[in-house]
């Protein structure tokens, strides 16, 4: 069996981060963890045992995950991680590090924010609970926004929403109109920001979606997606799908991803959510 428990960030940290989550594996067999698909995001993890491996590398302690391209964990029989899921493109207010070395890589929070990012991670080694681990990387985390954030950024925010959230519908030209740039500029601004192109970040975060859908919802039937998120037949979906998944549609969405795979629905400042699924 494993756990998987959803806590809302700090009410000034909402607008930049989506969720904390704790990730816990509750019995010793070893256990393949589902493989990270690329997407948008990026995430800090913190390992709260034994730090994972990937390829037989251990990770660090505390590190950056951001997926642009797929991998997966080691099989591993102990798994128990506290990771910051920030909203797509945010991270950039809390550090200097470019997206471009950001992704694809693992960088851990001292070569990120240097002493006091090994401070954090010694203090959160003397903290119990996860609230309190929580509270403590809440603070952490707006000290480190206070020393790097730039307002000439903050332009970029709604546009990195806009193809997140639209990316069926949404016009680069228009985009980069909205900024005064030309599309030159606007695409060459945007890699500056983000570490990829607009184009990839627009079929990334339709990939994302079509398959955060799928396995939330149990849907085998994929097709009734692909149409209304602007492929233009099966073929274009399932060869983009095995480019970026490297298995077709059909071998993917099974009970095993059903049961077992890091997207969550959504959290309301209602409540926090929990859920435990059992081991596949």
């Amino acid at each position: 069996m494993y756990s998987n428990t959803s806590y809302l960030p700090a009410k000034s940290l909402e607008k930049y981060i989506d969720r904390y989550y704790l990730f816990e594996k509750e019995d010793n067999d070893f256990f393949h963890l589902p493989k990270i698909l690329p997407g948008t995001g990026l995430e800090l993890v913190f390992h709260l045992e034994t730090a994972l491996s990937v390829n037989n590398i251990v990770l660090p302690q505390a590190h950056t995950i951001c997926p642009r391209e797929g991998f997966s964990f080691d099989k591993t029989d102990k798994v128990s991680f506290l990771s910051v899921r920030f909203k797509s493109g945010r991270f950039r207010h809390f550090t200097k590090r470019s997206f471009l070395d950001l992704n694809d890589q693992f960088i851990s929070v001292d070569k990120l924010w240097g002493k006091a990012g090994s401070n954090l991670v010694a203090e959160l080694k003397n903290i119990k609970s996860i609230e309190a681990k929580i509270s403590c990387i809440d603070a952490f985390l707006l000290k480190m926004f206070d020393e790097n954030y730039n307002p000439g950024d903050e332009k970029w925010n709604p546009i990195i929403d806009e193809l997140y959230y639209q990316f069926n519908d949404i016009n680069l030209a228009n985009l980069s109109s909205k900024l005064q740039l030309s599309m030159r500029q606007f695409q060459r601004n945007f890699k500056s920001q983000f570490g990829i192109t607009p184009k990839r970040f627009q079929q990334l975060a339709r990939m994302q979606s079509i398959v955060k859908k799928g396995l939330l919802n149990n849907d085998k039937n994929y097709l009734d997606t692909i149409y209304d998120s602007g492929y233009f037949d099966q073929s274009h979906f399932i060869k983009e799908f095995k480019a970026m998944v490297k298995r077709k549609p059909l071998e993917y969405f099974n009970e095993q991803n059903f049961t077992t795979n890091f997207y969550h629905k959504s959290v309301n400042a209602n409540s926090n959510t929990k859920s435990k699924q059992p081991q596949s």
